[in-house]
């Protein structure tokens, strides 16, 4: 076991390097699920659109009553009923919603021929349109009572205020062995896989690139160790490297998302963890693959970046897949990630591990495992070929370099 020993020797003399490389990507399996928290929130919250009224009919029950139901609803912002202090306040998004109430409304819409009403929605405004659909609820409602007849204005603007401030209680119930899994958390499991393929690939390839000296390597081929020995070991220490790697990502996640999965199913944890080990292995070998074209240190950094980057975009990391066009989702399903994330997407959403419900998630890991034998291989062949090329005898910048 010399040359796994030697391996370990590179880790140690790299220690400082991949220390600040493990903290700074754990910081941001942290800070980046955070971040992002709100953005793929899937609970409702009530939110108060601003929205404006401008009366130049005078004060009637009728326009009282739509100012306080808009009221209960959303705050209300006082504008000047000039043209340019609208058109400000519109353009500036101060308010989402303007409705100008023109003269003779009031006693058309008793009359059976209402006026219309003038509004402005602010540009790319959801809020403005919920307020117009607010308005014209309250019209319509305001209509019925009118059309049945045998109410006073006063009346009809009291009933209709009653009815719209009716509420219904909402009971959400969840049919499973657990509570849900923690939406922070989920993201967190998101971005492991862009964050242990980096650090996989910059943490391998600096084992790899250090026997790839030619002055070592003629002196290795000269050794009476095998050259599959030589590969084996090296693997060896790689995929320690990448289990170390794994195992204090997921300890971070659960030593600070840990209360956040009080009451989840414990069995559907553990896919989600077994789903990150399935990643790791293809993280592993895509740093096998790239490891023979790295030439220094340089290159290390483009290679990484580039390929976790490229493969995240494109598996749906850091976009969700619901986001993405169809053919867009044809390209991703030829990356492992895009796998990795529709396990992942299959797992947080189960109820129950009855049944076949695990078919698509066995199936997803099986995928990024094929993947990983399929690179593992390609690395392989591409080292052999390399290997027996003089080219492969070229200048390669290591630490070792005076």
């Amino acid at each position: 076991m010399k040359v796994f020993k030697v391996c370990l020797l590179i880790i140690k003399r790299h220690i400082t390097a991949f220390v600040l490389y493990f903290v700074i990507f754990m910081a941001l399996s942290v800070i980046m699920p955070m971040l992002s928290a709100e953005q793929y929130g899937t609970d409702f919250s009530e939110m108060k659109p601003n929205f404006t009224i401008i009366n130049r009919d005078g004060d009637t029950p009728l326009s009282d009553g739509l100012a306080a139901y808009l009221g209960r609803l959303g705050n209300e912002v006082v504008l000047d009923d000039r043209k340019d202090a609208l058109q400000d306040a519109s353009f500036y998004h101060a308010t989402d919603f303007i409705a100008i109430l023109p003269r003779g409304f009031h006693n058309a819409f008793w009359e059976g021929s209402p006026v219309k009403i003038e509004t402005v929605v602010t540009t790319d405004s959801a809020k403005g349109y919920y307020v117009d659909i607010l308005v014209n609820q309250y019209l319509n409602q305001a209509r019925m009572y009118q059309a049945a007849g045998g109410m006073g204005e006063a009346a009809v603007v009291s009933a209709v205020l009653s009815d719209l401030s009716a509420e219904t209680r909402v009971e959400i119930k969840r049919f499973g062995a657990g509570a849900p899994i923690d939406e922070v958390f989920q993201i967190f499991s998101r971005m492991i896989c862009y964050i242990i393929t980096v650090l996989v690939i910059l943490c391998v390839s600096n084992i790899l690139s250090a026997f790839r000296r030619p002055d070592l390597r003629m002196r290795n081929l000269c050794a009476p160790a095998k050259p599959r020995s030589v590969s084996g070991q090296q693997m060896l220490c790689g995929v320690l490297v990448s289990i170390a790697a794994w195992l204090l990502l997921t300890a971070l996640g659960f030593v600070i998302y840990g209360s956040k999965l009080a009451g989840s199913d414990w069995r559907i944890v553990g896919l989600i963890l077994l789903n990150s080990f399935t990643a790791t292995l293809v993280a592993l070998s895509v740093a096998s693959l790239a490891g023979p074209f790295i030439k220094g240190l340089a290159s290390q950094n483009a290679i990484a970046n580039f390929t976790s980057l490229v493969l995240s975009f494109l598996g749906g990391v850091f976009v969700p897949l619901e986001m993405m066009g169809e053919g867009l989702i044809a390209v991703a399903r030829f990356t492992p990630t895009y796998w990795y994330v529709t396990a992942l997407d299959h797992i947080c959403a189960l109820n129950s591990l009855d049944g076949g419900v695990l078919a698509p998630v066995w199936q997803a890991m099986l995928t990024q495992l094929i993947f990983a034998a399929a690179f593992l291989c390609l690395a392989l062949a591409i080292i052999k070929h390399m290997n027996q090329s003089e080219r492969s005898f070229g200048s390669i910048r290591t630490e070792l370099d005076a």
